[in-house]
């Protein structure tokens, strides 16, 4: 069941002085007179059984619902200057607030003692990574000129060992196993001679032709022959199996040895080389961040002359509720603190605020007309743009009220207004239109006993007609059915059902506070004209 609106009520805001608050309720009471013609046209006075009875008669019209609330103005392109110094800094000097500037001019300066600091700072460090890099790069150098006079000393060394394992193995061994063998071969030959001339002599003395004593001479002779032999082929076996093998396994075992100390060499340079090169490689990055840090604070010193990045005129950021935080010279900022904006004034919109109970009811695109106050005698117009989709909710100071952030295009700005952002504005965005609607003042409405009532006069006398209620606004209340076009209803609805509900509880013996009438629900803020 739909439910009747009182007069307009709106959410109560803290924000603001009272003036302001004294100079909208004017505006409104200036806009309920304006459009008293309808009522001038529809309320009239009767009189009905000895009283006079305050009358509006039931008329069918256009009946256009609307959000009306309140707002400011804001430039729809505004730009924000903020503080790009890292680690934030003191503005020194800044432009007096509402100057008109343009791209490139100055409009604020920060300190720069301590930056000039730091960077002398970060000169030295700088200079001495890059004395670094030149140490590290010298020792690179020296390093793999080591590496390579150990790697080619190893490398000798092995061919050295070689050139000895292969000489015995093909060259010495059988030079001396020829030489051996050549030994035996004569000495046997020896044996065999002083064995030959002994069985010679041995004949001749048979013979008589030889002494004795020739004979043992010559035995003597066979016997030291048979020695050499003997001495001859141990040293041509102990040659073979045992010097040759062991002559082979220490040149081979050195040859090896000499192999492997080649790759320790080589891998050992290497690792220093390596070492030498990582060295150099992190002197590098060293003096890389060394030096982006200096030119990141150098360019720090250009950050600290602010400069306006398009036309417009300086506005000083401000948070209204924190006293200190508002710009001025001496003031300490920290990185991306917002110092300025730069509206652009040629293209405005109004910021207002939605009530949560009427939010439903806006949508993106609808048409608005709008009174700013500093052009009170011109009505511009122009679209919603925006919806907030999550409500704004002041705390304390707006009392538990739900708003959502609602942005209006101004579609018809005139240039030469003077308009400057944070005028107010009242603004009224079309919601519906109602054609042919049968409409009566919310007067004439009321809730009895859960149904919806009206009090119908007609021929000297006031009858109670239930009636069938839709759209509804501040002044007005669609009826669907119970009234015809034409109808005259009271005014004060709500009063005479208190009555009936009254005299019901005298007759009942209830307590008349239990059976009071429903009063009317508070307003959506939605507002009609007829």
């Amino acid at each position: 069941m739909p439910q009747l609106p009182q007069q307009a009520s709106f959410p109560p805001r803290e924000s603001g002085l009272p003036w302001l608050r004294r100079l909208f309720w004017l505006a409104v009471i200036v806009a309920l007179i304006a459009g008293g013609g309808w009522g001038a046209k529809q309320w009239r006075q009767v009189r009905t059984r000895g009283e006079d009875v305050l009358t509006a008669t039931a008329r069918r019209g256009e009946l256009v619902l609307t959000v009306v609330d309140r707002g400011e103005l804001e430039s729809a392109q505004s730009i924000q200057v903020v503080c790009e110094v890292e680690g934030g800094g003191k503005i020194v000097t800044i432009v007096p607030e509402g100057t008109r500037v343009k791209k490139g001019d100055e409009v604020a300066r920060f300190d720069t003692d301590v930056l000039h600091k730091a960077i002398s700072e970060q000169e030295v460090k700088w200079e001495t990574a890059e004395g670094k890099v030149k140490t590290a790069q010298g020792e690179l150098e020296v390093q793999k000129n080591k590496a390579e006079s150990e790697i080619a000393k190893a490398d000798l060394a092995l061919k050295l060992a070689q050139i000895d394992y292969e000489s015995y193995e093909e060259g010495e061994y059988k030079v001396e196993l020829d030489k051996r063998k050549g030994t035996l071969e004569l000495g046997r030959k020896e044996l065999k001679e002083a064995e030959d001339n002994l069985a010679f002599t041995k004949s001749l003395v048979k013979k008589g032709f030889a002494q004795l004593e020739q004979i043992r001479v010559m035995e003597l002779n066979v016997d030291a022959k048979t020695y050499a032999v003997s001495q001859q082929n141990a040293d041509l076996k102990v040659l073979e199996k045992f010097t040759r093998i062991r002559k082979e396994t220490e040149l081979k075992a050195k040859f090896e040895d000499a192999n492997r100390e080649l790759e320790r060499t080589k891998k050992s340079q290497a690792a220093a080389t390596e070492k030498a090169e990582s060295e150099l490689n992190a002197a590098q990055k060293t003096a890389v961040l060394e030096s982006r840090e200096l030119a990141r604070l150098r360019a720090q010193l250009d950050k600290c002359v602010v400069t306006a990045p398009e036309d417009g005129v300086v506005i000083y950021f401000a948070r209204y509720w924190d006293e200190d935080s508002r710009i001025r010279p001496g003031l300490e900022l920290h990185y991306q603190q917002p110092i300025i904006t730069l509206p652009d004034l040629d293209n405005m919109q109004v910021k207002m605020k939605v009530h949560e109970s009427v939010v439903k009811k806006v949508q993106q695109g609808q048409t608005a007309t709008m009174q700013i106050e500093a052009l009170s005698n011109q009505i511009l117009h122009g679209k919603v743009r925006t919806i907030a989709s999550v409500a704004q909710n002041d705390g304390w100071r707006g009392g538990g009220v739900k708003e959502y952030q609602t942005e209006v295009s101004i579609d018809d700005l005139p240039r030469d207004a003077g308009l400057r952002p944070g005028m107010t504005a009242e603004v009224r965005i079309l919601i519906k239109t109602v054609e042919n609607a049968l409409t009566v003042p919310v007067q004439a409405v009321t809730e009895l006993e859960g149904k919806y009532v009206a009090y119908l006069v007609s021929d000297g006398r006031i009858e109670r007609q239930e009636v069938k209620v839709g759209e509804s606004n501040e002044q007005l209340i669609q009826v669907l059915g119970g009234l015809a076009d034409g109808a005259v209803v009271a005014l004060d609805a709500r009063n005479r059902a208190a009555a009936e509900l009254k005299q019901q509880s005298k007759e009942s013996g209830k307590d008349p506070a239990e059976i009071e009438p429903s009063p009317a629900p508070p307003a959506d803020k939605t507002v009609a004209r007829s």
